[in-house]
């Protein structure tokens, strides 16, 4: 009797071929043999090096600690069960943190939760239109300024964590910073060098360990974690605590839903989607380079949309793979998805057993944890190279950058997606060109036709039109070819054979320019059209009427057009 199985342990889809009962068995058996240790080791590593991170993106996102182990846990369970990279771990990742503290800030926390499963549920139709490819077509000018200025603002906002100070609410980041320029004088030096050993512990300790063969392997953040919680349990320092964790699993609650609420909130959910996507590809990329795998870049959208929709109802945050988890699942020996499966059910084990060890996790050393996450996301380095080579888009990322950091997150998306389109439009503008006889088709016989235009130079012009041919070049088009294409010449031919696309604008202009040429008794022939080109053109109900009423005439090549005006249209000249 044949068992449909939805997937055995290495993630190869079972559907399409059934198997028996006695091979799936084998199937099982033969993982727990070869590598079920492999990805029990890796889950419960990556587990531990989640933790802290799960735990600073939480107080970063100025929520409860345990949401974002519930987060960690629910989103990298569903993501690793379906989604497409075997190898990929996901949870709580800064850029989310970021959107979540903007998001609960106006409309709370049901708000954040209904943005969260709008995103999933958008990512989910992404991956089923088969859109995972996505990624692509994202400008990094925009996405670098953006993400670098999310990385600014977890910085900035664990400064008062890093300096031991207590500060009001506040509602942007100017305002924050002048608060934290008033308590100055109520810093804690002992949570500064707590801070800074965090830091300096995080980012040595895998220099000093590099060559040892066991120590290698221990997670720094984990032994700074551990030795920030000895150095306050034995001291008795008074400094501010995460506070303990209540052991209990997340449970499944309802919150209520509105039509003018997820208006409201759809613009949140479509930037979870856009930084949500391009992590998660993006750490499937990496994955797929340290495993020599290849993932399914939808099903991964859709693993990652089931991941949104359903955590936010058992208490849970955004969530994206992460490349430092992943990297860690990877080093560690992973073979198969269950990895990230083991990595949740560890999560949820240690909270439950070592959740009161909250009480003496000082947050010094959550800022430190998210200074060394947030540092990398500030990569100004890349504002350099783009101002080395383009301006435009060092502007972009600039622009982006500054609106991130010091007005709205929105506002900044909106001003670069407008500055990028603009860019755009000016650069595919820039490269309509409008030349001689300096460029022919491979198909023409050059030489004639320079022989057939010195002959009739006087009565004849060649021009070709290269780029594309939409509404942001008519300005080049009306500036180079009314200037170009002298009046005095009866016949002009121009060359579309190197024009890839037209718009309507162009048809539009296009159909002016062949009445205008008309009325002063002038041929207009096209040449070399390319078919997709010439479809659309001869959709358009005006031109098809130019062409059927030969006022415009259409060749495949220029040789063709020069032999037909020299055949049948200049003896019409002479004859007049």
């Amino acid at each position: 009797m044949p068992f449909n199985g939805l997937k055995n342990m290495t993630g190869t889809s079972l559907l399409k071929d059934p198997i028996s009962k006695e091979s799936f068995k084998k199937s099982a058996a033969d993982y727990f043999k070869n590598m079920f240790a492999f990805d029990l080791k890796a889950g419960f590593i990556t587990a531990v090096v989640a933790l802290p991170l799960s735990i600073g993106f939480a107080v970063a996102s100025g929520v409860d600690p345990s949401m974002g182990i519930y987060t960690a846990a629910v989103a990298g369970f569903l993501a690793s069960l379906f989604g497409g990279s075997k190898f990929s771990i996901t949870g709580p990742t800064g850029s989310m943190a970021v959107v979540v503290l903007a998001a609960m800030g106006q409309y709370g926390l049901e708000g954040l939760f209904l943005a969260t499963v709008l995103a999933g549920l958008i990512q989910i139709l992404l991956g089923v239109l088969k859109l995972g490819k996505i990624i692509k077509f994202m400008p990094l000018p925009l996405m670098s300024g953006f993400t670098a200025g999310l990385g600014l603002m977890i910085i900035v906002a664990q400064i008062p964590n890093a300096l031991g100070i207590d500060i009001p609410e506040y509602d942007s980041t100017p305002e924050m910073l002048l608060l934290v320029l008033e308590s100055l004088g109520s810093i804690n030096p002992i949570v500064i060098l707590m801070t800074i050993g965090t830091i300096l512990l995080i980012r040595l300790l895998p220099r000093l360990t590099k060559n040892k063969k066991y120590l290698s392997s221990v997670p720094p953040t984990i032994v700074a974690l551990i030795l920030a919680v000895i150095i306050l349990f034995v001291l008795h320092l008074e400094i501010p605590t995460v506070g303990a964790i209540p052991p209990k699993l997340p449970t499944f609650s309802l919150f209520s839903i509105s039509l003018g609420l997820a208006l409201n909130v759809l613009p949140f959910a479509l930037m979870l989607v856009l930084l949500g996507t391009l992590e998660s590809l993006l750490c499937a990329v990496v994955c797929d380079g340290m495993t020599a795998t290849k993932h399914d870049s939808d099903r991964e959208l859709i693993g990652q949309g089931i991941a949104k929709v359903v955590t936010p109802f058992f208490g849970g945050l955004p969530s994206t793979a992460a490349i430092s988890r992943s990297t860690v699942n990877i080093r560690e020996g992973a073979k198969t998805r269950a990895s990230g499966l083991l990595h949740a059910v560890f999560l949820l084990l240690i909270m439950l057993f070592f959740g009161g060890v909250g009480a003496y996790l000082p947050y010094a050393f959550v800022a430190g944890v998210l200074f060394t996450v947030a540092l990398p996301m500030v990569n100004l380095r890349e504002f350099k190279v783009m101002l080395n080579y383009d301006r435009g888009s060092a502007a972009i990322f600039g622009i982006t950058f500054i609106l991130t950091v010091f007005t709205d997150m929105l506002l900044a998306l909106e001003v670069g997606i407008l500055l990028t389109m603009i860019k755009f439009m000016y650069d595919m503008a820039q490269s309509v060109q409008i030349n001689t006889m300096e460029e022919y088709d491979s198909t023409d016989s050059t030489e004639q036709i320079r022989m057939l235009h010195d002959k009739f130079g006087e009565k004849l012009a060649i021009y070709t039109i290269n780029g594309p041919f939409f509404f942001g070049a008519m300005n080049v088009f009306d500036q180079k070819v009314d200037v170009h294409l002298p009046n005095k010449r009866r016949v002009i031919i121009i060359r579309m054979r190197y024009v890839p696309y037209v718009d309507t604008t162009a048809v539009s202009r296009l159909n002016e320019f062949i009445e205008n040429r008309n009325k002063e008794n002038k041929y207009v022939l096209i040449t070399g059209i390319r078919p997709t080109v010439k479809k659309y053109l001869l959709r358009d109900e005006k031109f098809d009427k130019h062409v059927r009423n030969k006022e415009v005439y259409l060749f495949d090549t220029t040789e063709l057009a020069v032999k037909y005006a020299v055949n049948e249209i200049f003896p019409t000249f002479e004859n007049k």
